[in-house]
């Protein structure tokens, strides 16, 4: 690579001389080039002695040298200051400052989820128009709403009420999980874009933690005052278990309370 040369006078200005220079050495140190100021031709005040060592640096040591000088020239309005101010005015024109911008950005929240408490109650439910849920099983296992009386009343079906806690505060009510005997849990999920109540078999020791699609077994359950409870889907909000005004009938959600033909809130019977 060839040698780059650079010539340090055509950087301080027009008003500084090649004549100005002299070469001095010593036994203590390298060659130094010094500047004198006798006959006012340079800006700098006379106060000020200059050495550069003749020592190879990089172009960026040298052009922060000449950007310095430049500065010094215009700040320095006297021969005479103490060390402190010297220091002061070596610090302003030689030390750079660097800026680093901090940048805040907006983080996504992390994933809401639910813990099992670990307490299970054991209840029967019926609604308003005192229809017990009944298990049908068939080719799909489904709950009904029925009329039962009687001995009829042992078809019942026993459902296992499993609270959790929530990682957010949420005033929708107590989170629930509700299961029928057989691993069968009650699940909110979509066919064709539109919320279905539905029976899934899974292990329950995978309902320990419940987030992200696993919400569809969850229910807030929230009581009124006439000790009558609702359960709205977690994964589906505005969804709420209801079964038909008509006997027999699929227990299934309802996009609103007041759905016409559809009832919502139920008796909660310990078993």
């Amino acid at each position: 690579m060839a040698d780059t040369y650079f010539n340090l006078a055509d950087a301080l200005g027009s008003s500084y001389k090649p004549g100005d220079v002299e070469i001095d050495s010593c036994m203590y140190c390298h060659p130094v080039v010094k500047t004198n100021n006798h006959d006012g031709e340079c800006d700098l005040h006379s106060g000020i002695h200059l050495e550069v060592s003749e020592e190879p640096h990089q172009m960026r040591q040298v052009v922060n040298l000449i950007i310095a000088l430049q500065r010094m020239k215009k700040q320095v309005q006297s021969t005479e200051f103490t060390d402190e101010e010297l220091c002061n005015i070596l610090l302003d024109n030689l030390v750079e400052e660097y800026v680093t911008p901090r940048v805040q950005e907006r983080t996504h929240q992390a994933a809401e989820h639910y813990t099992h408490t670990g307490s299970n109650r054991k209840c029967f439910i019926c609604d308003e128009f005192q229809k017990s849920l009944v298990l049908s099983k068939g080719v799909t296992n489904e709950l009904q709403a029925i009329t039962l009386q009687g001995a009829n009343m042992s078809l019942r079906v026993q459902l296992d009420l499993c609270a959790y806690t929530s990682s957010a505060t949420r005033e929708q009510g107590l989170p629930v999980v509700l299961g029928v005997p057989g691993n069968l849990y009650l699940s909110c999920t979509s066919v064709l874009g539109k919320p279905v109540l539905g029976l899934e078999l899974i292990n329950k020791e995978i309902l320990k933690d419940i987030s992200g699609d696993m919400k569809r077994f969850l229910f807030f359950k929230t009581t009124s005052g006439q000790a009558l409870h609702s359960f709205e889907s977690a994964k589906f909000e505005g969804y709420f278990i209801s079964t038909s005004c008509d006997n027999r009938q699929k227990v299934d959600v309802c996009k609103s309370q007041d759905a016409p033909n559809r009832l919502t809130t139920f008796n909660v019977i310990d078993a």
